[in-house]
């Protein structure tokens, strides 16, 4: 258990640092590319990623989580979904390449068929190292994925950059979504250690299938409800205003990245191997639950008071609505991080049918919204979203607690006290923020957002709240280790 506790930390600083870094270099590249094209060329790109964000979900077809979630994995599991995701990644490319007129014609945008057709190479593109990737988690090895993801943002950063000062608009974004994926899966390809055989069994997809086939409905699920705002808003308004949007959705996920994605990235294949230790499995998560909670409020309280100045001081003076949205999208942004720990839990269980039950509720809950939300317009559907988010962790508290046979209020207890400390602060700098006006974007958003850190952390520690104590345990642990 020791050496498994050792390999997932590695594994999450490994994933961690990769997204810092990563991150930190296609944030950069993003702040350039946003100064050299328009809102209505991010509107176009958006408008073609409703359909190319397809392409993770249907190549896999839930087997990736299969392959991890299964103990006794054969060569012929691995090898089986390598040259099932190649398969189903070309004819996916033929389909969606054959189907860019009628995306074109529903967006009445006759730019975006080429652009569709050339997005959807993508989907052979990422066909090719999904099993690689699924291996090197599976063996909580991180570090192969993080250099890829880095050298790919490099260099597909570049070309783009390139691209948009030059003038190709548009093309600049698709180009460099391409060369990002080229080089990522080249580099996954050559470092992994696993290479594929020339063996494929359909008996070894069946035995995947039951788990992985609920995963797919899921993720698909998931996936077109990511999308459908996208869809909608690209259908009712002009690009320029979806770009506008999807730049503010942008900052949210690059948030959303840090508070939970190198944390649930390691979860999963660790939680999946502790399953049965019912005490061991609690403790990963009411660690993993405070940690997420403390790091969640300290961004999006400081965010929340920050998030309009920080989108003009990156992308300028054109994102300035982009900033008004921010500021309701980030209220719902503490729903996903918890949230992708509780689904977590009962995938890694095993119980792809409830997964996949609570999926449909609270797809069920998100869709009103998009039948409701947008008669109020477009900050109507927001705030709309707020409130179904809610609901949605709701429901994945229930299910999880089920799941962990604990109580609900396990779960909530952990929340609240976050939460709650979060409102008092930012409530309390908004009431000052109203009677000491400061016009300088630089100088509002670094007084108000170290000002809510420092007060939060300071309060965290005077409460004694366990979310930083159990980082300062690890960061400890971590020392004493590299010393001895």
């Amino acid at each position: 258990m020791t050496s498994l506790k050792q390999k997932s930390f590695k594994a999450f600083i490994w994933d961690f640092l990769g997204k810092f870094s990563g991150q930190g270099i296609g944030f950069f590249i993003s702040i350039l590319l946003a100064r050299l094209l328009a809102p209505e060329e991010f509107g176009l790109l958006a408008m073609a990623n409703v359909v190319i964000s397809l392409a993770g979900v249907l190549v896999d077809m839930g087997l990736g989580s299969a392959l991890i979630q299964r103990k006794d994995v054969k060569e012929e599991h691995f090898g089986s979904v390598f040259y099932f995701n190649i398969s189903i990644g070309s004819l996916l490319f033929i389909i969606f390449y054959s189907l860019s007129g009628l995306v074109s014609d529903f967006y009445e945008q006759a730019a975006l068929k080429p652009v569709v057709q050339v997005m959807s190479l993508n989907f052979i593109i990422n066909s090719f190292c999904n099993v690689q990737r699924t291996w090197l988690r599976k063996q909580l090895i991180y570090s192969v994925p993080t250099k890829a993801g880095i050298w790919s943002l490099i260099i597909g950063g570049g070309g783009g950059l390139t691209l948009a000062y030059l003038g190709y608009g548009v093309w600049a974004l698709v180009i460099q979504s391409l060369i990002s994926g080229i080089v990522n899966n080249i580099y996954i390809y050559l470092f992994t250690g696993w290479k594929p055989h020339l063996i494929f069994k359909f008996s070894a997809l069946k035995s995947l299938w039951g788990f992985g086939f609920k995963m797919f409905l899921s993720g698909l699920l998931d996936t077109i409800f990511r999308q459908m705002d996208s869809l909608i808003i690209g259908k009712l308004f002009q690009p320029a205003t979806l770009g506008q949007y999807y730049r503010a959705k942008s900052l949210d996920q690059f948030v959303i990245r840090y508070t939970s994605g190198s944390l649930m990235s390691v979860l999963f294949p660790v939680l999946s191997q502790v399953s049965d230790d019912n005490e061991r499995y609690k403790q990963i998560v009411y660690s993993a639950f405070h940690v997420l909670n403390f790091v969640t409020f300290a961004l999006i309280g400081a965010l929340y008071l920050t998030g309009t100045d920080l989108i003009i001081l990156l992308f300028g003076n054109q994102w300035l609505i982009a900033g008004e949205y921010y500021q309701i999208i980030v209220l719902a942004g503490f729903v996903y991080p918890f949230s992708a720990l509780l689904v977590n839990i009962i995938s890694s269980k095993g119980n792809s049918s409830a997964f996949l039950r609570l999926e449909i509720y609270k797809k069920i809950v998100i869709g009103s919204n998009f039948l409701i939300g947008f008669w109020f317009g477009l900050k109507g559907f927001l705030y709309g979203m707020v409130i179904a988010y809610t609901i949605a962790l709701i429901l994945n508290i229930h299910f999880s607690a089920k799941e962990m046979k604990v109580a609900k209020r396990w779960f909530y207890t952990i929340i609240y006290k976050y939460l709650v400390l979060a409102i008092c602060i930012n409530g309390f700098l908004a009431f000052i923020n109203e009677r000491i006006i400061l016009e300088n974007h630089f100088i509002h958003g670094i007084t108000f957002g170290l000002t809510f850190l420092t007060i939060y952390i300071s309060c965290a520690f005077v409460f004694k709240m366990d979310g930083p104590k159990i980082i300062i345990d690890e960061i400890k642990k971590l020392k004493t280790k590299n010393k001895n």
